[in-house]
């Protein structure tokens, strides 16, 4: 027997804010690897197990906060999504 396939998604559904796609996504991790490679051929007290896995976090998380920041929009999500923003 075959397996019943499932109903696609609503097409008028509005996609989450705070999840980026996977090109937003790929490009954060592209551009978080690039520029630490790129600071610690001049820094050498970069290539460190412990600043590097830090580093990534800090580019792939604080960066989309950075910019939520900067555009006045909230950095964190809201508790209920339905709820009007007053």
């Amino acid at each position: 027997m075959s397996e019943p396939s499932r109903p696609a998604p609503p097409s008028g559904t509005p996609s989450n804010p705070w999840v980026p796609s996977k090109h937003v996504e790929f490009l954060l991790y592209a551009t978080a690897a690039i520029s630490y490679v790129g600071l610690s051929i001049y820094n050498k007290w970069l290539l460190d197990w412990i600043v590097g896995p830090f580093w990534l976090v800090a580019w792939v998380w604080g960066l989309p906060a950075l910019v939520r920041l900067v555009r006045h929009q909230p950095v964190r999500p809201r508790r209920n999504p339905l709820e009007q923003a007053e």
